[in-house]
């Protein structure tokens, strides 16, 4: 494994670990808005269940790949919310 990959690994450990501890503390709009995705996703299942599997395959595709952008998205944020930190505590004078 090299440099990058224990990188990632610790990135999305960190990111697992944060989202988990959120989770932990959410107010009640926040958990009727994740109960509200999850019957969505129920949902959207059932209306996939029913199309032809060609149909099927490419809004499958298209929800993975989007949450796979999303994914990627959230690890650059997460990295670049630490390097925009340590920036900010060089600017003012703490490192």
């Amino acid at each position: 494994m090299d440099k990058s990959e224990i990188f990632e690994m610790a990135i999305r450990e960190l990111t697992e670990a944060a989202i988990e501890k959120r989770k932990e503390t959410l107010n009640d709009s926040e958990l009727q808005r994740y109960a509200e995705v999850k019957a969505l996703s129920s949902q959207a299942n059932q209306i996939v269940k029913s199309l032809p599997e060609d149909q099927q395959r490419i809004l499958t595709d298209y929800f993975e790949k989007t949450n796979l952008i999303a994914d990627h998205e959230c690890q650059h944020l997460y990295v670049q919310g630490a390097k925009d930190c340590v920036e900010l505590l060089k600017k003012l004078g703490a490192l």
